[in-house]
């Protein structure tokens, strides 16, 4: 059998390769992408609107999402769960913020965050509900003690 000679071989078009620079480019954009902005899973959809469902609902939800309750930490008010889900790229962290009343246990607010474990300093928030401008409180403006 014949070694084939590497000057016998036909030369690449410039189209072929300007295309599989394309290709390349979009696939590294496309790593990044699922990288730095993960996505929610598809069952956290209902948890965007956390005073829509009771706490039973949102415990079943994370529970078969895969999430496992790692604290609980009970007061008068306001209770929080932190669940955790561990993925191939980093840390799913849950807080659950419900508050007691005599018809139940009603879910106040769920934080939602994104620890990526190959960039240790890279986490993202999701705070549902989302804060609005109106909720915001004003910042007092500082003072200068007199000379």
């Amino acid at each position: 059998m014949k070694k084939a000679d590497p000057d016998s071989l036909p030369p690449t078009s410039a189209k072929t390769m300007a295309l599989l620079v394309l290709l390349l480019i979009g696939l590294i954009i496309a790593t990044a992408k699922a990288s730095l902005y993960p996505s929610q899973p598809a069952t956290w959809e209902q948890l965007h609107n956390p005073r829509a469902n009771s706490l039973a609902d949102t415990n079943r939800i994370l529970t078969e999402s895969g999430a496992i309750i790692e604290a609980f930490k009970a007061s008068q008010a306001t209770s929080t769960e932190t669940w955790n889900m561990k993925h191939r790229t980093g840390t799913w962290t849950i807080l659950v913020r419900y508050t007691k009343s005599p018809a139940g246990d009603a879910v106040q607010s769920i934080q939602i965050r994104r620890e990526i474990s190959h960039l240790p300093s890279f986490t993202r928030t999701w705070d549902y509900p989302e804060p609005s401008a109106s909720a915001v409180l004003p910042v007092p403006a500082t003072t200068t003690p007199a000379q």
